[in-house]
């Protein structure tokens, strides 16, 4: 029987340093609470699949909603 192989990354990016982003223009407000909310279920699965956050996407989830 084949194995999955795991390619979690170990590292974790402190979430303190990380600047806040920047809405473009050509994004709606709806749109954009779209994405936060894509961000913040991104940020929860990768600390239970162990994976590494990207910095841009950690600082997304953090956003508030407009």
């Amino acid at each position: 029987m084949a194995r999955w192989a795991s390619h979690r990354r170990t590292s974790r990016v402190e979430t303190d340093e990380i600047e806040p982003s920047r809405r473009p223009a050509s994004v709606s407000p709806a749109d954009r609470r779209v994405q936060i909310s894509a961000a913040k279920a991104r940020v929860t699965l990768d600390k239970l699949t162990g994976d590494e956050t990207p910095r841009w996407i950690i600082a997304l989830s953090k956003e508030p909603p407009e």
